[in-house]
């Protein structure tokens, strides 16, 4: 009974351990489009953080942005706009996975109930305020599963990775509002409010370098660079960045192709070794 048992579980653990790492490397293929170009940029902040990216946080961070709430809560007016489509663009991707019949939280019911012709995928100048929201609501739930469907939806590679970068975009913001405002109140007298933004220096992308896979390089470079009183300073690090970044991303990129590779042999020795044969 032993001898019969013992090649069947050979077969069972070979089997599992082949369709995981299958699966495995065909879950790099999302991952692929975020990194078939590398990107640096420079920027000169007022100090960094110790906050960690949390996913379920940031959800909670981004979801509330709207007229109201940051009229309500004192943002700057000059930055409205840009957190506004910070919140509309959240709303994009969760509308791209749940309107997708490949996705797994593709659902035509939720489509349906916020109109057949939905507005934030038709017409790129719609405004946050004329979209029926179809963000799962982390706060207020209307029915007990949606605060389940809202961790759920952080299960989601595509989405989490558009969160990390909606999230890093409005830690930016953040920064700059509060700079704003430090400035407004140390000024004297009425000072109109875009020489106070000219003034408030946070957070610039001074210098940016993107590297696409197909060997184009692509500098930019912000104006402000040219009269900052340590722009050859400024300059060098990013250069330094640049190096830095680009041995990583083809180590990246190397160790990917190794895993794709080991993927296509395995599937050859999972087709020729006696255990995997149907021959009964």
């Amino acid at each position: 009974m032993t001898d019969i048992q013992q090649p069947t579980k050979r077969r069972s653990v070979a089997s599992n351990l082949g369709q995981s790492f299958n699966e495995f490397v065909h879950s790099l293929g999302e991952v692929l489009v975020d990194i078939t170009a590398l990107e640096v940029n420079t920027m000169v902040v007022e100090r960094i953080t110790g906050e960690k990216f949390i996913a379920w946080q940031a959800y909670r961070d981004l979801y509330p942005i709207s007229k109201q709430y940051l009229e309500r809560n004192n943002f700057h007016e000059s930055l409205h706009e840009r957190y506004l489509d910070l919140r509309k663009n959240l709303e994009l991707e969760y509308t791209l996975i749940v309107s997708d019949p490949n996705s797994d939280f593709y659902d035509p019911n939720v489509l349906n109930a916020a109109g057949e012709d939905n507005q934030i995928l038709t017409d790129p100048e719609v405004e946050l305020e004329q979209i029926q929201t179809l963000l799962p609501d982390p706060f207020h739930p209307t029915n007990p599963n949606e605060i389940l469907e809202a961790k759920k939806v952080l299960t989601n590679g595509r989405f989490l990775r558009s969160l990390r970068k909606l999230s890093e975009l409005k830690s930016a913001l953040d920064n700059r509002n509060k700079a704003l405002h430090k400035k407004q109140d140390e000024q004297i007298g009425n000072v109109d409010s875009e020489a106070i933004q000219r003034a408030v220096k946070t957070d610039i992308i001074y210098a940016q370098t993107v590297v696409q896979l197909d060997g184009d390089v692509i500098n930019r470079y912000s104006q402000e660079i040219f009269d900052h009183p340590h722009r050859d300073m400024i300059l060098d690090i990013h250069r330094n960045g640049v190096s830095a970044g680009e041995k990583q991303w083809r180590g990246l990129l190397q160790f990917i192709i190794g895993l794709v590779q080991a993927s296509l042999r395995q599937g050859f020795v999972q087709n020729v070794l006696p255990w995997n044969s149907s021959t009964k």
